[in-house]
C-alpha cells in the first residue's frame, strides 16, 4: 500500500520553525521552561524538536493520503527529557493528542528533528527505531479503524518517514510527502525564500526500497483501466524536443502525475490533448455530455462521426492515440455525483474547465478540503448593443494553500451555484419562472486555445517548482488573458480569514471527515462580487 503525506504550505512552516528554530510562542513566556523564559532546559535549535500532527486519511485504490489540518508542538513543559540526540514527550501530551484522534477520526503523525543532520540520507536511528517497534502497534491500536499511525525525522536537508501497517503487523515507509503551497525561508527541506508552490519529497526508506529505473525513461504507473504500452525506440525520443525547455526532471514528474481534467468542452479538449502531448502519465476525464453537432466548432480532434458518443470515449481515444503509454480513467458523469469525486480526490492536480458556478463551487471546496492543487479556467466574450466584440478573454486561477480560493476573490456567483446544485424539481420550478434561461454564450476555438494553453503551461510551472531553476517562477493567484489588448495580465490574491472555505474556520484537510457540497446541500452564501474577463466558462 502507497501512503503518503501532504502538508499545505503554513503548517509545514510551522512544524519546521518549530523543530528547528523553536521561535518563542507569546502564550508561553510566563511558563518556566518554555522558550523565552529563563533557565530553559536544552538548546532550541541545536537539541531535538518534537511535534503530532492531526491528518485527515483520504483511502483511494492508489493507497492512503494523509492531509496534515493541524500542528500539535511539544512545548517544554510537554517534555520529559530533551537533547541532541534525544527527546521523549510525557504522557499527558500523548493521551491528549489520542483522544483528540479517537473523538475526531484523525490520523496521527509523530515528528521529531535531527538537528545534528545536514545530509541528503536522513533516516530514522537505532534508537528511534527501538522506540518505533515498540510504540507503533499499541498507538495503532488506539486510533479510529481507518486512522494510521506515522512517524517523521527530519533533518536540516532531507527526512524519513514510515507508518504502522496493522494488516501486517509491520512498519512500512511512507511512499511520498508533499508541500502545498509557498512557504518562507525557514531552512532547508522547502524552507527557501525561493521555495516551489509544490515539492516533492522522497522520503529516504522508500527511495532505498524503490524499484530501479531507467535513466532515460520516465516512470509510469502500473495501474489504470486503459493504459497501454508504446514499446520500441519511439518513446525514448518522444520528449526530447522539450526535455530542453522545461528540463527532465520535470518531465519525470509529468509522467509520474495523474491529472483529473473536469470538462472536456472548448477548454477541456485542448487541455486534454496538450496533457498527452507533454506526456502526462495518468489522466482521469469527467464530463456528462455527449458530443453535439454545435460543439464541432471547439473541440479540437472531434469530427461528424464523434457526434452522439459520449465525449469522455472520445477524447479517451484521442489520448490514446497521442500517447499510447497514458493511463486513461473516464467518467461519464458529473463533478457532482460520487462516481467523480472518488478518482478526482484521489488525483495529483485538477484542472476545471467546468461551464457552471455550481460544479466551480464543488471543486473549490474539493481542493481545499483534500489539499489538492487545483486550476481554474474560464474563457468567454461579451457583445455590446451593436452586436460588436467589447470583451474577449478569460483567466487562470490557481487555488493553493496560501493563495486564497474561488469563492473569497468572489468569482463563484451564489446565485447560479445553488441553482446548478438544486435538485432537478427545484430547478425545473426556477425554469418555469424564467431563470436559467440564458442564450449560449459565444465561443471560438482560438480563444479556447489560448485559454487552454496558459492552462496547461501553468501546469507545467507549477510541476517545474518542485526543482526550481532561474526561468521557474510561482503561479500567480489569477491571470487574466485579455485577447483585444492583447495581454496577460498576472493578479496577487490571498485568503481571507473569515472565508467559509479556506479561512481560519474553512475546510482546509478535512479530507473525508467533512462532507463535500452535494446537490442536496443548502444553498451557498451569499454572492460577494464579480465573475473574471470572460465571465462563463466555456463548454
Amino acid at each position: 500500500m502507497n501512503v503518503e503525506i501532504v502538508f499545505p504550505g503554513p503548517q509545514w512552516e510551522l512544524l519546521r520553525r518549530h523543530l528547528f528554530e523553536a521561535v518563542p510562542d507569546p502564550d508561553t513566556r510566563s511558563i518556566p521552561g518554555a522558550p523565552g523564559a529563563p533557565s530553559a532546559p536544552g538548546t532550541p535549535g541545536v537539541d531535538e524538536g518534537l511535534a503530532f500532527a492531526l491528518a485527515a486519511p483520504v483511502h483511494s485504490p492508489a493507497g492512503v493520503r494523509l492531509t496534515v489540518r493541524e500542528i500539535l508542538p511539544a512545548r517544554p513543559q510537554d517534555l520529559e527529557h530533551r537533547s541532541p540526540v534525544a527527546i521523549a514527550p510525557t504522557a499527558d501530551f500523548v493521551a491528549a493528542a489520542l483522544t483528540r484522534c479517537r473523538q475526531e477520526g484523525w490520523s496521527l503523525i509523530e515528528a521529531h528533528s535531527h538537528p545534528f543532520d545536514h545530509g541528503s540520507g536522513t533516516t530514522f536511528s537505532g534508537v528511534d527505531w527501538s522506540s518505533d517497534r515498540a510504540k507503533m502497534p499499541r498507538v495503532a491500536g488506539l486510533l479510529p479503524e481507518n486512522a494510521l499511525h506515522a512517524t517523521m525525522v527530519l533533518g536540516r536537508s532531507h527526512l524519513d518517514a514510515h507508518y504502522y501497517d496493522r494488516k501486517s503487523a509491520s512498519i512500512r515507509p511512507i511512499h511520498r510527502v508533499r508541500v502545498l503551497g509557498a512557504v518562507g525561508a525557514v531552512g532547508a527541506v522547502g524552507g527557501r525564500v525561493d521555495a516551489p508552490q509544490l515539492l516533492r519529497i522522497t522520503p529516504t526508506s522508500s527511495a532505498a526500497t524503490a524499484p530501479p529505473t531507467a535513466p532515460t525513461a520516465p516512470r509510469r504507473r502500473a495501474w489504470g483501466r486503459h493504459r497501454q504500452d508504446s514499446g520500441g525506440a519511439a518513446d525514448d525520443q518522444r520528449y526530447d524536443r522539450q526535455i530542453p525547455l522545461i528540463g527532465r526532471e520535470t518531465q519525470q514528474q509529468l509522467a509520474e502525475t495523474t491529472v483529473a481534467i473536469v470538462g472536456l468542452g472548448g477548454l477541456g479538449s485542448f487541455t486534454a490533448l496538450e496533457c498527452a502531448h507533454l506526456g502526462v502519465g495518468r489522466l482521469v476525464l469527467v464530463d456528462p455530455d455527449t458530443v453535439e453537432p454545435s460543439n464541432l466548432n471547439r473541440l479540437i480532434g472531434a469530427t461528424e462521426a464523434a457526434v452522439g458518443r459520449p465525449k469522455v470515449e472520445v477524447y479517451a481515444d484521442l489520448v490514446r492515440a497521442v500517447a499510447p503509454a497514458c493511463t486513461v480513467d473516464t467518467v461519464q458523469d458529473s463533478i457532482l455525483s460520487s462516481d467523480a469525486l472518488g478518482p478526482v480526490r484521489a488525483a495529483d492536480l485538477v484542472l476545471g474547465c467546468v461551464d457552471s458556478h455550481g460544479a466551480r463551487l464543488v471543486l473549490n471546496q474539493l481542493a481545499v478540503q483534500y489539499v489538492i492543487p487545483y486550476l481554474d479556467a474560464g474563457s468567454g466574450a461579451r457583445l455590446d448593443d451593436a452586436h460588436r466584440v467589447s470583451r474577449l478573454g478569460g483567466q487562470v486561477q490557481a487555488v493553493l494553500p496560501g493563495l486564497g480560493c474561488l469563492e473569497c476573490r468572489g468569482f463563484i456567483d451564489a446565485r447560479r451555484a445553488a441553482f446548478d446544485l438544486a435538485p432537478q424539481h427545484i430547478r425545473s420550478r426556477e425554469i418555469a419562472h424564467g431563470y436559467g434561461t440564458r442564450e449560449p454564450a459565444p465561443s471560438v476555438v482560438f480563444l479556447n486555445g489560448l485559454v487552454a494553453s496558459l492552462l496547461v503551461a501553468q501546469t507545467v510551472q507549477l510541476l517545474s517548482g518542485t526543482t526550481p531553476t532561474a526561468h521557474a517562477g510561482p503561479v500567480p493567484a489569477i491571470t487574466l488573458c485579455d485577447v483585444l489588448t492583447p495581454s496577460l495580465l498576472p493578479v496577487a490574491a490571498g485568503p481571507v480569514d473569515a472565508c467559509p472555505t479556506c479561512g481560519a474556520d474553512g475546510v482546509t484537510a478535512l479530507a473525508d471527515l467533512s462532507p463535500l457540497h452535494s446537490a442536496t446541500a443548502s444553498a451557498p452564501p451569499p454572492a460577494v462580487g464579480r465573475t473574471g474577463i470572460g465571465g462563463r466558462p466555456d463548454a
